[in-house]
């Protein structure tokens, strides 16, 4: 559907509906957490791009990246300063990339649902390949992280569900009423309809009741009291990431008063600490997991955070056996990827019990919007999560990624909650999470197509008469 010549604007006006439109998407994430607003950030975009092509096309994605990650990540600019710009064009540079195929598709005819379904596997792959490809790969603001826990992430996770949501606003932008109707009704109907699992209760074989010990840049000696304030039941602790930012098992005094004390309290306990390694110099972040009778495992973070010190990663995503079950304890960054959970899960965890590191010094919009991707997970893989955080967010949250419990960003103090252990596998774990491969394949054919295409074009253009 062509747009009529009286609705057709200047490059100028296209250029500041790139940019309104680019902030709009960014308010759909926290602190303010208005979801819809990822469909007139994405219509917007869409309108912005109609029958421009090459650098015109390049520019407008490059100008709505930049306002996404610019008003989303400001956050970024206290910790990076000046450099923070340049990590935002860098995210930037996919939309770019996505604006670019755009204006591909529409120079070789592409219209209607044929281009809209194009336009769902473009954004779609190109969202992947930042997310879980890319060196720098940053799975936040993805399309489908802004609708939050929904059924249809059980099946296709939350690459597939932002296939789904670009789909629809494709529709909507090309004036498509009907099949954007229905797509949206999905969408709808795919948030309305996960109900809240129910809290255990304490009669449940199943069952046991977690605590965790919400603190920054403390001790030992400030973790063990502050553990001893949690109710007796509290069979299960968690203390977060870096909560002894040193190699315990290395320090006699320290690890012999820890294991004393998970005696004492008849306890298993969870906590972020170090390893390191014969050679004195290399050092792996780990949820150590131990209980009266002595050490029952660790993970070494397989994600270290960009940019910082922050280990070598792990190779490994196995679950830990412990009194309670088979616990999965991936280390904060961890899951903001897919992988580590869903293998964990598919690896016979039943619950997970998370250490997390999120600093003061990053700001509540940044442990706001981190906190969203342990829901993301948890209902990817259907199983409940207890998330332990330096300064926030702490929480407890059920297999649909609903929150049954929380401490908010900057406060100190300890959360309870009762986790149930979880055997089934969804369809994501078991097959789903190809759903971003399958469209990431489908895309790159699309784009090679294309490029063919175009460059068929400038040799035919170019041979003699």
């Amino acid at each position: 559907m062509e747009l009529s010549p009286a609705t057709r604007f200047s490059f100028y006006h296209r250029l500041l509906l790139a940019v309104v439109s680019g902030g709009l998407y960014a308010l759909a994430y926290p602190p303010l957490g208005w979801r819809w607003l990822v469909v007139p950030g994405l219509v917007g975009l869409l309108v912005a791009l109609h029958d421009q092509k090459g650098s015109r096309a390049r520019v407008l994605g490059l100008l709505h990246g930049m306002m996404v990650f610019a008003v989303g990540l400001s956050w970024l600019y206290q910790l990076f300063s000046l450099y923070a710009i340049v990590l935002w064009i860098i995210l930037a540079v996919f939309t770019a990339a996505f604006a670019h195929f755009q204006g591909l598709a529409t120079a070789r005819g592409l219209k209607g649902w044929h281009l809209a379904v194009f336009t769902a596997f473009n954004w779609g792959g190109w969202e992947f390949i930042r997310s879980e490809l890319f060196p720098l790969k940053f799975p936040w603001f993805s399309a489908g992280l802004s609708i939050g826990p929904n059924a249809l992430l059980p099946w296709i996770g939350v690459y597939g569900v932002g296939v789904i949501v670009i789909l629809a606003a494709a529709l909507l932008s090309r004036k498509h009423w009907k099949g954007a109707a229905s797509v949206f009704a999905l969408l709808l109907a795919a948030c309305l309809l996960p109900s809240r699992h129910q809290t255990p209760g304490a009669e449940d074989p199943a069952a046991v009741k977690v605590g965790g010990v919400q603190l920054e840049n403390v001790t030992i000696h400030d973790f063990i009291p502050a553990t001893e304030s949690l109710p007796g039941d509290v069979r299960f602790v968690a203390w977060p990431e870096y909560a002894l930012p040193y190699d315990v098992q290395a320090y006699p005094p320290d690890w012999k008063l820890l294991q004393q004390f998970c005696r004492d309290r008849d306890i298993t306990l969870t906590l972020g600490t170090q390893r390191r390694e014969p050679d004195g110099v290399t050092w792996r972040n780990i949820a150590l997991t131990l209980d009266p009778d002595g050490p029952r495992g660790e993970h070494t973070k397989a994600h270290p955070v960009h940019f910082f010190d922050d280990g070598i990663a792990g190779k490994s995503a196995m679950p830990i056996d412990t009194r309670h079950g088979k616990v999965g304890t991936p280390v904060c960054f961890d899951c903001d990827y897919e992988g580590v959970t869903r293998r964990m899960t598919a690896a016979g965890a039943e619950m997970f019990v998370v250490p997390v590191m999120d600093a003061k010094a990053w700001t509540a919009r940044q442990h706001d919007q981190h906190a969203e991707l342990m829901r993301i997970r948890a209902c990817e893989n259907g199983r409940w999560m207890f998330i332990c955080a330096t300064s926030g967010v702490s929480q407890v949250i059920d297999p649909h990624g609903h929150i049954h419990g929380r401490l908010g960003a900057m406060e100190e103090g300890t959360l309870t909650g009762t986790l149930r252990r979880e055997s089934g596998l969804t369809f994501y774990t078991r097959l789903g999470w190809l759903t971003p491969w399958i469209v990431l394949g489908i895309a790159a054919v699309s784009w090679i197509s294309l490029i063919w295409t175009k460059r068929r074009g400038k040799v035919a253009e170019t041979a003699p008469a």
